[in-house]
């Protein structure tokens, strides 16, 4: 809990999601920080003179904190710096619960802001008049009143400075590279000095997930089981998207007239898309966190008359919880005749 200007006590509040690939976060003391949100390390050099930016926000919010600033809403101010102009969008966010603290040795209890306070610094031109949110600073302050302190007690700009410096000593890659991407979190304590390089490598890191599923699906009034192995691209590990290739095999069993069990398959050749959650910070996809899938699939293997020649199957996955997933699916001849829906329960990943 650290003592605001205000004299409100102040908690630690939600961090944002931020924006850019890489991110460097600097802890600032008493629950405050800066994250700098980019694409290429570049980015971070040309505008690295950060407490120069709050020096102008600090004028411009003087003059409108008293229209704007209520004493327990989280605050989150948008400077917009252009080349003729500058704007400031101040949004406020009430607290669901009101905290009451009571001190020893006082009589009347001190309301508790238990949110941060944001500011975002996003650049525009005049040849691009939208803001650069592939490149922000974001500054987590317990008030934005608190900035000025922060500029009188040294600024931003020293500890920057030393987590650029660790990233350009980092020797497992060349984090400076515009291939590359990263999220460092940097702390100095005294003489104590803390980096934590996180997810380091390149941008785009594209790989592959092999997902294999067995189940069982409702086709028309029968129980068919199955057997599905979808080969995943993911084309970066910043967007959680994949694209798929799948195999599906449904099993059907008959019995023939001499009592000899007879298995028939039909198999379908489905290409689909994902997409995931974020991992709970919000930075990432959580590629183990499955949102929603959707598939459409043809016909390569026939046995038996259970489906046409001409047989297309659309499904998705709407629910997904550890090994289980629920699917629903459309199978349909040619485009949307003879339209049967189904339903399937797949164990897998």
């Amino acid at each position: 809990m650290a003592q605001s200007t205000e004299s409100h006590l102040v908690g630690p509040g939600k961090r944002n999601r931020f924006n850019g690939q890489s991110h460097i976060e600097v802890d600032l003391g008493q629950k405050n920080a800066l994250v700098v949100g980019f694409t290429t390390f570049a980015q971070l050099i040309a505008r690295q003179n950060v407490d120069s930016v709050l020096r102008l926000f600090i004028a411009d919010y003087k003059r409108i904190a008293d229209t704007t600033q209520t004493s327990l809403s989280a605050t989150h101010a948008l400077l917009r710096l252009g080349d003729i102009s500058r704007t400031v969008d101040v949004r406020q966010t009430a607290q669901s619960t009101t905290s009451f603290r009571f001190m020893t040795g006082k009589t009347e209890p001190v309301l508790v802001k238990t949110q941060q306070d944001t500011l975002q610094v996003v650049w525009s031109s005049a040849t691009s008049p939208l803001p650069y949110y592939d490149f922000s600073y974001y500054l987590l302050v317990n008030n934005l009143s608190d900035i000025e302190r922060l500029l009188q007690n040294g600024g931003v700009n020293e500890k920057l400075q030393e987590a650029l410096k660790a990233v350009r000593q980092y020797g497992g890659h060349d984090l400076t590279n515009p291939k590359m991407s990263f999220d460092l979190r940097y702390k100095r304590e005294g003489s104590s000095i803390q980096t934590n390089f996180i997810n380091p490598g390149l941008a785009k890191n594209p790989f592959l997930s092999f997902l294999p599923t067995i189940g069982v699906g409702l086709i028309r009034n029968q129980w068919v089981p199955s057997a599905n192995l979808d080969i995943q691209f993911i084309p970066t590990r910043f967007k959680g998207v994949g694209y798929s290739v799948g195999y599906l095999s449904n099993f059907f069993f008959q019995n023939p007239a001499d009592g000899r069990s007879l298995i028939q398959r039909n198999d379908f050749l489905s290409f689909g898309v994902a997409f995931y959650r974020n991992n709970p910070d919000g930075r990432t996809p959580a590629f183990d966190r499955l949102r929603t899938s959707f598939q459409v699939g043809f016909l390569v293997h026939r046995s038996g008359d259970y489906f046409a020649k001409n047989t297309i199957r659309l499904s998705g996955t709407v629910y997904q919880k550890g090994f289980i997933k629920i699917q629903p699916e459309l199978y349909m001849n040619g485009f949307f005749k003879q339209v049967y829906p189904g339903v399937r329960i797949g164990f897998g990943l």
